[in-house]
């Protein structure tokens, strides 16, 4: 495997919102979570922290044809994007690749609380650690599109395999051009991430057209996905829960 060009991102801080957790739990404005609910979010999002260890690395690869389903880089690796995300991605010369993950402490610590039966702390942190890996992961994206910006270029949506067409089997190829074992990641038979607090993401450079303000929730059929992200206007926004007590 060329790991020339690799950039490895471990100086990222994330940070854990409780009303994030607390977000994704189905509250917000409009159904406020009663105290008890409300401290164990902010027990969970505490408890995160120092078991989080982000790190990522990304690297940019030519693309060498971009047809209707298919991306092909110039180091002969072909991703069978589908037309909807080829769309997306069109006039793309590069092809930007990143992994990150937060590392397997949290994930040991649920095994602990789950074998302790203490099972809705577990779900809590569970999702503290969904929060923190979002974190990293719009941190990392931001860098790009920041890098991208300041050398002219749009940056295409951000998506990865399993996404729409895009099979999840695609997953190892990008194992195959990226070390991943270098943050500590694997791929599973079933093309899961080992850690599970981990996830990659592609997106195509220098795009003929910008998707301004792209919200990938908004294609995607799994209409009840608890991550499922929408407007404040339509879920009543989480401000509401600030200075709760």
């Amino acid at each position: 495997m060329d790991t020339t060009g690799v950039e490895y991102l471990d100086k990222i801080e994330v940070s854990v919102d409780f009303l994030a957790i607390l977000y994704i739990q189905g509250y917000n404005a409009k159904r406020e979570p009663h105290p008890p609910l409300l401290k164990a979010a902010k027990r969970a999002a505490e408890e995160a922290m120092p078991l989080v260890k982000p790190m990522a690395i990304c690297k940019e690869f030519p693309v060498a044809e971009l047809n209707e389903d298919k991306v092909i880089l110039q180091n002969g690796t072909c991703f069978n994007i589908g037309p909807k995300i080829s769309g997306w991605w069109k006039g793309s010369k590069s092809l930007v690749a990143a992994i990150c993950t937060i590392g397997n402490g949290l994930e040991k610590r649920l095994m602990e609380l789950s074998a302790k039966g203490e099972h809705t702390a577990a779900l809590n942190l569970d999702i503290a650690g969904s929060v923190a890996l979002g974190s990293l992961g719009d941190q990392v994206h931001q860098l790009i599109c920041s890098r991208a910006s300041a050398e002219g270029m749009e940056m295409g949506p951000f998506l990865n395999p399993g996404y729409m067409e895009w099979p999840l089997t695609d997953q190892k190829y990008i194992f195959d051009i990226m070390p991943a074992s270098s943050i500590g990641v694997s791929l599973n038979k079933q093309c899961m991430m080992v850690p599970k607090k981990s996830v990659t993401v592609c997106a195509g450079a220098g795009v003929t057209k910008a998707q301004e303000h792209f919200n990938r929730c908004r294609h995607c059929g799994l209409g009840k996905c608890p991550y499922r992200s929408t407007s404040p206007a339509e879920d009543g926004g989480l401000q509401g829960l600030h200075g709760t007590t």
